[in-house]
């Protein structure tokens, strides 16, 4: 008897020790969890959300599915909250005859079309041109649906990007207007953001399975040099494009079409919204909260497309590893003073040397475009004067080092380049002769007489003082 309450005595204190035991650590983890984060509703210039993008790639198919449903059964068409003038995000968007159909029993609920789409014809100048109408886009009824599309339609899965734009804004011979200033620093910078999380489950975005231009062609939408087309393919393969004259067939043949995904993107949308003229400003907060890495994705996926992946290339921000790329536009109609040219090559090769660093004076017109992200891509210090080379920091990895230089005719400014390395984290200098700025203090943009010139002057010791600054931090 003794013998069994010692027994019984010895399992209530080991009982009583596990107990103890697994409060005290229950307590400790609780004591060391992180502080819960507090993410801002509002927007902001800063990346507001630290969760990593992950990219999907899609196995849709490219073809439609058909599709059937019940009377008033149609699929509803949902369209994000977060989604702002310019872009818009939608669940089942019906497509038929060249019009765009929202169908919904709440019609209060979806945005005016002006914030979403364009009528194909408004100018760059006209922020209050002719509105979108019913044959644009319409907002009917399940009831309606079915009486316009006989209850079926096929089916486009995926996630279907459109830029509604005519090709008054799309037809220029620059890149950047349509991979930069469109697809990239909005289009993209936008589906990435996190306010987008909740519409589309999670911080995964899948790639898109098409990209439709039904108001421009394809001569209209490529740009000289070709890079709108190769960087497109190599980012969603050659297959996945459509303009207008594929538009144009699919239409006729009568079908109706359901987009499982769209991202609809407009640039006369965006510019109609009164602040979009701010969004460049340095303080002027992004309409959208932006994600850390939001770019990185489609970087490497682009830069992976080469022959030999400069991914494999040691980083553009190693000790003695860094690497000077100056694009010499001697060869174009703006460029540099001949003799302020020579001068800088022989400073920044002096400088280079001095110091360890790597030194590439590119031509990129004498490059393929496959060599020219290839080289770009090493970059940590990029220097040009004002034009399309200067986009390509898209393919230089944002370090605490990396730098943009760009050379004006005294004067001189607009936000292009500036605006795109403030959005990639890439620090930015603006130079007339032997002065400099940067985004702290900009100056007004200004286009005075002999911002084309082809004897704009420089100060080279200005450069490489920069240079030698930023890469001796």
């Amino acid at each position: 008897m003794i013998t069994l309450n010692v027994q019984v005595g010895r399992n209530l204190c080991f009982v009583w020790i596990f107990i103890c035991f697994g409060s005290f650590i229950l307590f400790r983890n609780r004591t060391n969890l992180p502080e819960e984060q507090t993410v801002s509703n509002g927007p902001s210039q800063q990346p507001t959300s630290t969760e990593s993008l992950i990219l999907k790639t899609s196995y849709q198919t490219l073809s439609s599915i058909p599709l059937q449903w019940k009377p008033g059964e149609s699929p509803r068409t949902t369209i994000a909250e977060s989604s702002v003038p310019g872009f818009t995000l939608f669940h089942n968007l019906y497509v038929f005859n060249h019009t765009f159909y929202v169908v919904t029993s709440t019609p209060e609920l979806v945005p005016s079309r002006g914030r979403i789409i364009s009528n194909g014809i408004d100018s760059w100048n006209k922020r209050n041109g002719k509105l979108p109408t019913e044959k644009d886009l319409a907002i009917i009824s399940p009831e309606e649906a079915d009486d316009i599309f006989g209850r079926s339609a096929n089916t486009l899965g995926g996630v279907s990007f459109l830029q509604t734009d005519g090709p008054e804004l799309l037809h220029h011979s620059r890149w950047y207007n349509f991979f930069v200033e469109i697809f990239a620093l909005w289009q993209w910078r936008c589906y990435t953001s996190p306010d987008f999380d909740e519409f589309l489950g999670g911080q995964t975005r899948e790639l898109p399975t098409r990209y439709i231009f039904p108001r421009v062609t394809q001569a209209q939408w490529k740009d000289g040099r070709g890079m709108n087309t190769w960087i497109m393919e190599a980012i969603l393969g050659p297959v996945a494009i459509r303009f207008q004259d594929d538009w144009n067939i699919r239409m006729k043949q009568g079908d109706v079409l359901m987009l499982e995904h769209a991202a609809i993107g407009d640039l006369t949308a965006k510019r109609r919204d009164l602040e979009d003229a701010l969004y460049r400003k340095p303080g002027f907060p992004f309409p959208l909260r932006i994600r850390t890495g939001w770019w990185e994705s489609i970087r490497d996926r682009v830069l992976s497309h080469t022959p030999r992946s400069p991914l494999m290339v040691p980083s553009n921000d190693q000790d003695n590893g860094y690497t000077v790329t100056y694009i010499s536009r001697q060869s174009t109609g703006r460029r540099l003073r001949q003799r302020d040219h020579s001068r800088l090559v022989d400073a920044l090769r002096s400088l280079c040397d001095a110091h360890g660093y790597h030194l590439q004076v590119l031509n990129t017109d004498k490059m393929t475009l496959v060599e020219q992200i290839m080289a770009i891509s090493r970059t940590t210090v990029l220097i040009s004067v004002h034009g399309n080379d200067l986009a390509g920091q898209l393919w230089v990895r944002p370090t605490q080092r990396s730098t943009i230089i760009e050379i004006f005719s005294p004067g001189g400014f607009i936000y292009d380049y500036e605006y795109c390395s403030r959005a990639l984290g890439h620090k930015y200098y603006g130079i007339w002769m032997d002065r400099f700025f940067t985004t702290s203090d900009l100056p007004p943009v200004s286009i005075p007489n002999g911002f084309h010139s082809h004897d704009i002057p420089v100060n080279a010791e200005t450069i490489t003082s920069i240079i030698y600054h930023r890469l001796s931090m």
